[in-house]
């Protein structure tokens, strides 16, 4: 019996899982599925989960019931390496061996070598750790002297360092904690640097009207207890700080010997196969197609199933594979820690409740499927 091994419960596989199971795939092969946690997350309602309009089984998705449903087999572990010669990979626990594999792990936030910054901020991945830390900081200010203050920085400038910022604003908000000050600090010279100008300027009249503080070209340095340096050498009090920068990959499929990028993503066909190997794939945040740009994004990801799905069948069965082409653009639905909600695409820009439904419906819709 030949095995499938998926590595990653990220976007891209949990669809993947889903169409093979529902598509009457072969019963002469077995599918596994290693994650290192068994309740992964659906990004998208992330910020709804620390603003408190979501409860955290609405937005976590139980990988061990998925695989279960299909009678796939679940390994909860973390890969440390894989021997694509030997077709093995290895865990923290145990060898795999496998006639066809995949990789979607997705990305952790670009960190670079910023002192201070292991111990002093919190990384917007893994997800889990970021909301168990933010619902810390909120508990301790709720302890805390009521004329403390506290300052809560964010860096990034991107959608998601500003969603979590409102969302953790807005929780602070219905506790009645009015003694925050918070800020936004970005290396770049606006926030949003990938949308249209209606939206920026949508969010920077949130941000102003909410009384959050936003730094640009402000490339911080050093992270320290309680502040944080720019390469201007400015000194911003903080006694909180997320770290909500650009995508960056895992170290372990470069330490593999696997084709990277120089800056460690997996290289890949336009069939998804990773260069120069033709029995592994690599999808999501954790893959770069050669000579293609788009952006690591789960909407991006979740498009990439159906070729995934298609292409496995194919090797399995010899059929020819079927290529993957971006989307050219993609709708951005960017939450404002209330139940409001901007839409963005192309240079649209639309706000309001109604987006909020929208995006709370489609958010919620996405993660039934695999419940």
């Amino acid at each position: 019996m030949k095995k499938i091994v998926l590595i990653g419960g990220g976007h891209t596989h949990l669809e993947t899982i889903q169409r093979l199971g529902e598509r009457s795939f072969a019963q002469d092969y077995k599918l596994i599925l290693i994650s290192s946690e068994v309740h992964t997350p659906y990004s998208g309602m992330v910020p709804g989960l620390i603003s408190g309009h979501y409860k955290s089984n609405e937005c976590h998705i139980d990988l061990q019931k998925l695989c279960g449903k299909y009678d796939y087999e679940f390994v909860q572990q973390t890969v440390l390496k894989i021997s694509s010669n030997e077709q093995t990979i290895h865990t923290e626990s145990g060898t795999y061996q496998y006639d066809l594999a995949s990789i979607n792990t997705g990305s952790t936030p670009n960190s670079k070598t910023i002192a201070g910054l292991k111990d002093c901020a919190i990384p917007v991945k893994p997800i889990k750790g970021l909301v168990n830390n933010i619902q810390n900081l909120l508990d301790r200010i709720g302890r805390a002297p009521k004329n403390s203050t506290h300052r809560i920085s964010v860096v990034g400038g991107g959608a998601a360092s500003i969603e979590v910022l409102l969302a953790l604003q807005y929780q602070a908000t219905t506790r009645g904690y009015t003694n925050l000050q918070l800020c936004l600090i970005t290396a770049a010279t606006d926030i949003l640097e990938t949308h249209a100008l209606p939206v920026k300027r949508k969010f920077h009249r949130i941000l102003h009207q909410r009384g959050i503080t936003t730094y640009y070209n402000a490339p911080v340095i050093e992270v320290n207890k309680d502040y944080l340096k720019t390469g201007s050498k400015k000194i911003i009090p903080s006694d909180f700080v997320i770290w909500a920068t650009g995508a960056s990959p895992s170290h372990w499929p470069k330490l593999s010997g696997l084709p990277t990028t120089e800056d460690g993503y997996i290289k890949t066909d336009n069939f998804l196969q990773v260069k120069d190997i033709n029995n592994l794939f690599a999808t999501g945040d954790i893959a770069s197609i050669e000579g293609l740009t788009y952006p690591k994004s789960g909407v991006y990801a979740i498009k990439q199933a159906r070729i995934l799905e298609a292409n496995i069948r194919s090797k399995l069965s010899g059929a020819p594979l079927q290529s993957y082409t971006p989307q050219k653009s993609s709708l951005a639905l960017i939450s404002t820690g209330d139940k409001n909600a901007v839409a963005s695409k192309h240079i649209l820009c639309a706000s309001g409740r109604w987006i909020w439904k929208w995006k709370d419906h489609v958010d919620r819709k996405f993660v039934k499927k695999f419940q």
